[in-house]
Order: structure tokens, then sequence, then C-alpha cells
């Protein structure tokens, strides 16, 4: 009983330690990246177990720890089988799932060619709620074509509908987007924006995909930047 209350209190308390993620902190996920590596044989007989059910979807809480989460799409994106889908509700939940995929972004950056992106998409949960689907799909690592990419930067209180309409006018000009975000809030606002924009477009054979990873604003706060891209379906 106590190891596990121990284990329990661990997590929980790394679950508190991401919350905010200091540049110690990000320091020490690229410090993990081996380790992570290590683990992936473990969380292989796991999802592979899983995803023969059909099952490969992941559901994140506000709670969930993102560096276990970052592990596992990192173990699914080196194996030969699709990424998970998360399944986010609200913001503390959106911000989680988000921290996770960079995680995982930065973990296969280490060693990998492969890199990961996210397209979210609403979906209507069976108690009536709203949530969000974030597809991660693996794509080749590529560096290039960032420097003529259209800022944005988003608040909490950024009207998700009108971030919405703005991307969808820059993607239909092919143009790329950084969005910049810090704080759930925020960071739940521009993934719905980005939903909205997704489904504003889906006519118009294009798409759009969001590659996340951690930066510094001026004085020293952890955002998160989204690289938005164009693609034609």
């Amino acid at each position: 009983g106590g190891g596990r209350a121990a284990a329990a209190e661990r997590r929980s308390g790394a679950a508190r330690h991401m919350s905010h993620l200091s540049p110690d902190d990000e320091a020490d996920v690229h410090g993990e990246a081996a380790r992570a590596k290590t683990q992936d044989e473990h969380m292989s007989r796991t999802f592979f177990a899983r995803i023969e059910r059909g099952n490969n979807l992941t559901k994140i809480g506000s709670g969930s720890n993102p560096r276990d989460t970052a592990m596992l799409i990192a173990a699914q994106a080196r194996a030969c089988v699709d990424c998970p889908t998360l399944q986010v509700v609200g913001p503390q939940s959106t911000n989680q799932a988000l921290k996770a995929i960079a995680i995982a972004r930065t973990f296969l950056k280490e060693s990998d060619d492969t890199d990961i992106c996210v397209q979210p998409e609403f979906t209507h949960l069976e108690d009536g709620h709203t949530g969000i689907l974030l597809h991660i799909r693996k794509k080749e690592r590529r560096t290039s074509g960032e420097a003529e990419a259209q800022q944005l930067k988003v608040a909490s209180g950024t009207d998700s509908k009108v971030l919405g309409g703005a991307i969808s006018a820059f993607a239909r000009e092919g143009r790329r987007m950084v969005v910049i975000a810090i704080g759930a809030g925020s960071i739940n606002a521009a993934i719905k924006g980005l939903a909205i924009a997704r489904k504003n477009v889906e006519e118009e054979a294009i798409d759009l995909l969001c590659k996340p990873e951690f930066t510094e604003v001026n004085d020293g706060t952890t955002a998160l930047r989204m690289l938005l891209l164009v693609e034609q379906t």
C-alpha cells in the first residue's frame, strides 16, 4: 500500500511540476530523451495490444502527466503503428496534451528523422459536452521556410471564431503561421481556433497541421510556439 501511495504522490508531484515548464524543466526533457527510448519496449507491449483491439484513443485530464503521455506518443511514433489520438475537454487538459506533444517532439528530435504534427477537431461527447480530438500524425522532420511565417499572438480572451477566420484566410493564401500562446487559456483558444479554421477550409482541398514546441518570450516566460502549415488534400 505504501509503495503505491508513494508512486501516486510522485506522479501527482510530477504533474504539478509540469504545469509551469521552466527552462530548467526543458533541459530535463532533453536529458530524458534517452531514458524515454528505453521505455519504448515496455510501452510497445501495452499499446500494440490496445491498438489491435481498435483503441488508439488516449483521454487526457487536467492532472495527466505530460511527460508520461509524451513517452507514449514518441514510442508509437517510432513503431509501425499510428500515433494516438488525444481527447481533451477544457483548457487544462488541452494544455497538458499540447505540452505532451511538444515534449514528444523533443524526444524524437534527439534520435529520429520522424517528426509529429497535430490536427484538432471538435467532437461531441456522450455527456453532452464538446471535446476536442487531437489527431497526431507522423511527418518527416523539416526545419525550412519558417522565416516568412505570419506571427499571431493568442491570449486567453481571444475569440476562437475570429482567430479561426484569420487562420483560414492565411491558409487560403498558402501562408505559414506561427501562433504564440502562454498559459492554458490561450493554448485552448489557439487549438479551438485551429479546429475552426480546419472546418472552414475542409471543402477547399487544403488542410492545416500544427507543430508545437516550447519557446522563451521576452521576459523569460516559457510559451508554446505553434507552427501552422498548410497542406493540399
